[in-house]
């Protein structure tokens, strides 16, 4: 019995986005709220930017040059569309782990299986908790970095709840297929070719419906890299213009995944 068909198989779901992540790091945090943009710094100072893109730190609005105005719109836009670039990330991950879960471990095991309900049951809690954290009830985007137990929201926190969901998926489904196994020595003939040839097939089935999916993960993970990347060189091109934007380090993106 390929047990380990199982194991890479899923894996495969988080490993694709890992393999492609950004080399990112954030120093502060960040909220997105009622259309207004907050970074606190680590040294404390508020920067707020609002809809109208108007620019305040610590409370005070500050005059801004033609370029710096340019700067403060792409850096509120660049920020505003990342939020759910990253939480259709997330989302897309989940939803090609119940792929796997609901139509691949599903007929393998049964839909009433009390492991596929247990793990589906897992993954809409994560679905639950992403959208909670990336959008209010009336479905507009907001985020509050302080609710990551990790302060960080471009994916530590959710590769961890993911990663333990998959290890979730893994170990049940082992579990319940030596029962199906044990089941089919002792009840049946004695005979397994017919249960590896169900095992062979469901390795096929679950990489070729996971891969296609991937492959789109992957397009997404690097895309949302790329506008990561284009936030950054806005960052620090406020940074370097004004005095009272010198500490504005929010997010930092490895110079090698930069455009």
């Amino acid at each position: 019995m390929k047990q380990s068909v199982i194991a890479a198989s899923l894996l495969l779901l988080s490993g694709t986005v890992a393999a492609n992540e950004c080399d990112v790091s954030m120093n502060g945090q960040v909220s997105l709220m009622n259309n207004v943009l907050t970074v606190t710094t680590e040294d404390n100072d508020i920067i707020k930017i609002d809809a109208g893109e108007k620019l305040f730190v610590n409370g005070q609005r500050m005059d801004v040059d033609k370029n710096q105005e340019r700067w403060v719109s792409e850096y509120y836009n660049g920020i505003y569309n990342a939020v759910p670039e990253a939480a259709d990330l997330a989302l897309e991950g989940v939803a090609i782990a119940n792929v796997a879960v609901s139509e691949v471990l599903g007929n393998l095991l049964g839909t009433d299986s009390s492991a596929v309900e247990k793990i589906q049951s897992k993954l809409d809690d994560v679905k639950q908790k992403i959208e909670y954290n990336f959008y209010a009830d009336d479905g507009s985007i907001q985020l509050d970095s302080t609710n990551f137990s990790d302060g960080d929201f471009l994916g530590a926190q959710w590769e961890q709840d993911f990663e333990d969901t998959v290890e979730e998926v893994v170990t049940a489904s082992i579990g319940h297929l030596m029962i199906a196994l044990g089941t089919e020595l002792i009840f049946g003939d004695g005979d397994t070719d017919d249960f590896s040839q169900r095992m062979d097939n469901f390795g096929q089935d679950i990489e070729q419906k996971i891969e296609a999916r991937a492959g789109n993960l992957e397009q997404k993970a690097d895309a949302f890299c790329m506008s990561l990347a284009k936030i950054d060189i806005v960052e620090n091109n406020l940074q370097n213009s004004m005095q009272a934007l010198s500490g504005l380090n929010l997010i930092t993106v490895d110079s090698d995944r930069r455009m």
